[in-house]
């Protein structure tokens, strides 16, 4: 028998129906945000969502297995679609991934964070194909004391865009130093979109010859392409270097994350210093806290000179890709940074400081809580700024509008408790509250319910 292939029949299929209804223009920021974009924020929801993973193949260190999600959504724009589907070998440290599937960019991310500022839990996931490390790997020699973690993907945007057809290329690159009880470590994120179908500009390059020069940020060597990226670089580019310290104490956990946010070639060399987002998590092993999360998210400076608008940068906005940094009508990024849905130039906030609490708290009976409180002022995007045009001895200048009058205040609240039903094996049942007091939302208040309950064999 030895040396024959084992095959497992090892399955798992979780099945949650949940109900969520407003009293307000739209459900609460919270309802629908970081929610893989399922949530239609226009009226209430009662959502369907099955959930599949297996493993077909496995032997010694290699395995091949698969998940899946379909959902059907009952709302003012109801969809039954298949919001995941991926297939994944593993070959002891390494993977490849096909197909749609969860995979937020960055080192320390929570379920109760704002969302990453390169790729979080927005919307639905790009079709991608994936090659990357199982977490960190050892560097022979280093003994055990250097290690690193690294991704390579390319992906597809699909239609429905300004830019059709547009492809993805994303990769990071992770170094982290161990000793003890603490880690650091430091890497860059970095994603563009490239090649494509412009509706003013027509056929973008999408040889070889282009894809090695979005990959290494380049100028474009096609007489074809745009002028700006002849002069600059291929593509629209969403970028971060990353940096963090681990604690690891007896009873918990503590990380410390600072990623700063880079959309372009100027912001590499720091020019924005303050933009990104600042990130304090302790998880704890024992008691009921199980998890504290205070984000700091800024991106006001957008590489502005001290004469020029804020948001001049225009983050996840760009002038050929000009849907911008966004999937399906949801921004791919942060939530905080708000979208219209539109093909053209659709994000309408991207000027913004915030600060944003959650927490997870066990208590006895198989009782959980989550929270989340935001805090956030607003101040639109840079075109908001501009009062008129006018010429000065022949140069283009603004009369611009100050900041503080376009201000807008956001206090956004959510809390979920859920519980275990011991009779029933496998079922938790949930009721969810959250609401908003925001000029820029509006007062929306929202309840649900949900039953979930996982098969595990």
């Amino acid at each position: 028998m030895g040396g024959h292939t084992i095959i497992y029949a090892q399955s798992d299929l979780t099945f949650q129906l949940s109900a969520l209804t407003t009293g307000g223009d739209e459900l609460p920021f919270w309802f629908y945000q970081q929610q893989y974009g399922i949530v239609d924020k226009s009226s209430g929801n009662v959502l369907t969502d099955l959930n599949y993973s297996t493993v077909f193949y496995t032997k010694g260190m290699f395995s091949i297995s698969g998940n899946s999600q379909f959902l059907a959504r009952a709302s003012s724009h109801s969809t039954v679609t298949i919001n995941k589907l991926n297939v994944r070998a593993s070959l002891s440290k390494f993977l490849l991934n096909i197909g749609r599937f969860d995979d937020p960019l960055g080192e320390s991310y929570s379920s109760l964070s704002t969302g990453n500022m390169m790729i979080s839990r927005n919307t639905t996931p790009i079709p991608r194909v994936a090659v990357y490390t199982d977490g960190y790997v050892d560097i022979p020699g280093t003994y055990q004391i250097v290690s690193f973690k690294s991704m390579l993907a390319h992906g597809w945007f699909g239609k429905n865009r300004f830019t059709n057809n547009a492809y993805l290329h994303q990769k990071y690159f992770y170094l982290r130093l161990s000793y003890d009880w603490l880690s650091a470590f430091g890497g860059i994120i970095h994603n563009v979109q490239w090649s494509g179908v412009n509706k003013n500009l027509g056929k973008l390059p999408g040889d070889f010859n282009a894809f090695i020069e979005a990959a290494f940020a380049l100028g474009s060597s096609s007489s074809t392409a745009p002028s700006a990226e002849q002069s600059n670089a291929v593509g629209n580019s969403v970028a971060g270097y990353d940096f963090g310290l681990e604690f690891r104490l007896d009873k918990y956990r503590i990380d410390i994350q600072r990623m700063f946010y880079l959309e372009d070639k100027i912001s590499t060399r720091f020019r924005s210093f303050p933009d990104g987002l600042w990130n304090l998590r302790i998880r704890s092993s024992k008691g009921p806290v199980r998890e504290i999360l205070y984000e700091h998210i800024q991106t006001k400076r957008q590489d502005k000179f001290s004469f020029e608008p804020y948001g001049v940068a225009s983050y996840y906005n760009h002038y050929a890709y000009r849907t911008g940094w966004t999937y399906q009508g949801q921004v791919l990024g942060n939530s905080l940074i708000l979208t219209n849905g539109g093909l053209d130039r659709p994000i309408v906030n991207n000027i913004l400081v915030a600060h944003h609490l959650g927490g997870i708290f066990d208590f006895k009976e198989g009782i959980t809580a989550r929270l989340k409180y935001t805090y956030s002022r607003n101040y639109g995007e840079v075109q908001d700024q501009i009062i008129e045009k006018y010429s000065d001895g022949g140069v283009l200048v603004a009369k611009l509008r100050p900041l503080g009058e376009l201000k807008k205040i956001n206090h956004s609240i959510y809390l979920k408790i859920s519980k275990e039903l011991k009779q029933i094996n496998g079922l938790v049942i949930g009721i969810q509250m959250a609401g908003d007091t925001s000029e820029l939302y509006g007062r929306n208040w929202g309840l649900g319910v949900s039953a979930m309950y996982s098969l595990d064999p």
